[in-house]
């Protein structure tokens, strides 16, 4: 299932320079097949934007991932879907991988829906 619905969270992660590769990696390869193996509600909810290779001057530089559908914010807590998908001691070493390619605290935008103008 395609989310064509807005997003109900919008959440601004900053990945360490150089790290973008890896970034994406992890996503595609653990996170993804977590969702799909014991979140399948959760399956196409959610997206990945990378940022732009030529950021204008002034502009801050994160990955978005846009969430879609009635989930709260706490169904898509990385810790319980990777405890759930890959048993703790996975989930833990998948944390820990996960950690060191942030930099800082992920910023998350809770919306109420979209305003036509």
């Amino acid at each position: 299932m395609v989310s064509t619905d807005p997003p109900r969270f919008v959440v601004a992660t900053h990945v360490k320079p150089g790290r973008d590769a890896d970034f994406e990696q992890f996503l595609r390869e653990v996170v993804a097949p977590a969702v799909a193996r014991v979140r399948t509600h959760q399956v196409g909810r959610w997206h990945l934007h990378r940022p732009a290779d030529d950021q204008p001057e002034g502009a801050s530089r994160a990955w978005l991932m846009t969430f879609h559908g009635p989930s709260a914010l706490d169904d898509w807590n990385l810790e319980p879907l990777f405890d759930e998908a890959y048993g703790t001691e996975a989930s833990q070493e998948h944390l820990a991988h996960s950690s060191d390619m942030v930099e800082g605290e992920q910023v998350v935008y809770a919306l109420s829906g979209e305003v036509e103008l």
